[in-house]
């Protein structure tokens, strides 16, 4: 059954390959220019998800708190939940990379403004933000190898293919509404 669309799985690996590549190139007009892109990539995507239907996956939804914790609670049991596209835990994952992306973007760009150019507190917030979704790329890794081992699913292969084994990927819950 087909879960990610062409777009999604595009614009996530496209972002990856950008942030991967920054994470090594740090300076200059390469870097500045990929930040750029990565950030575009991220408003293609949040637009993207303003064409799509409620249940779909590529929708993009702010989980509400009360199914954040009723999602880390059943896994605490031992108790999997399977949604349809990301669960509470991997939207706001999502949302944030996103932000911390758009924020990057908009930093670096002021940081070439006469204004701001060599201002010491932009480029420690720059690095800060740089860091903060290198932190959340490794959690998101955690758990896409988590959920993959608890679902039983593969779950980079997911997003390579698009399609679900069927198992999970394919059901519609609460969290999905």
């Amino acid at each position: 059954m087909m879960l990610w669309s062409p777009l999604v799985r595009l614009t996530h690996w496209g972002m990856a390959a950008l942030v991967l590549f920054n994470l090594f190139n740090d300076t200059g007009r390469i870097h500045r220019w990929a930040g750029y892109a990565a950030a575009a990539l991220v408003i293609c995507r949040l637009l993207y998800s303003l064409t799509q239907p409620r249940l779909s996956p590529a929708r993009v939804r702010v989980p509400d708190p009360v199914s954040v914790l009723d999602h880390v609670r059943h896994l605490l049991k031992g108790q999997v939940e399977p949604t349809r596209g990301h669960n509470p835990v991997g939207m706001w994952a999502a949302l944030i990379m996103w932000a911390l992306v758009l924020s990057l973007g908009f930093t670096g760009w002021m940081s070439q403004l006469d204004r701001y150019w060599g201002e010491d507190w932009l480029l420690e917030l720059h690095e800060g933000l740089a860091q903060g979704l290198q932190a959340v790329v490794l959690i998101h890794w955690a758990g896409v190898i988590t959920m993959s081992a608890l679902l039983k699913q593969n779950l980079v292969m997911a997003m390579v293919t698009g399609r679900s084994n069927g198992k999970h990927g394919h059901l519609n819950t609460e969290q999905d509404n």
